[in-house]
């Protein structure tokens, strides 16, 4: 029984690669003894360089450089709700045949922090929108 995928195996299995030329040897060898390019001399150049700068900045930190500020410390001075503004909408019917009258509420809310010992301020600010639907009952 002759199987085209066992003569297929065969035939790969009997070939055998070529040892490389003689030009192929000299090309590998020149490569892997080549000699250290300018690019490696400006990398051990930067490198050392950037050594010496790094053990200055560590020195100026460790020995007294930098103090940080104090975080400010604030505290709630004002706080202000203004009166709610209401908006009551004409009555609209639902998809189930209920009736719900559309109402809108807005106010703002501010509050005031203070610091002290720095005079800085912060204030926060947040204006406030809701809409509802109050389900009305007919009789």
């Amino acid at each position: 029984m002759t199987d085209p995928d066992h003569d297929i195996e065969q035939a790969l299995a009997s070939l055998r690669p070529r040892a490389p030329g003689p030009a192929m040897e000299d090309r590998l060898a020149r490569e892997l003894d080549a000699p250290s390019s300018r690019r490696g001399v400006i990398i051990a150049w930067s490198s050392g360089l950037s050594a010496i700068a790094a053990a200055l900045v560590a020195a100026f930190v460790f020995l007294g450089g930098i103090v940080e500020p104090e975080a400010p410390t604030y505290q709630l001075v004002h706080v202000e709700q203004t009166r709610p503004d209401v908006q009551v909408f004409h009555p609209v019917r639902m998809d189930d045949g209920s009736y719900a009258r559309p109402m809108r509420v807005r106010w703002q809310d501010t509050t005031r922090w203070e610091d002290a010992r720095s005079n800085t301020r912060l204030i926060n600010y947040r204006p406030n929108d809701q809409l509802t639907l109050l389900p009305l009952e007919t009789n």
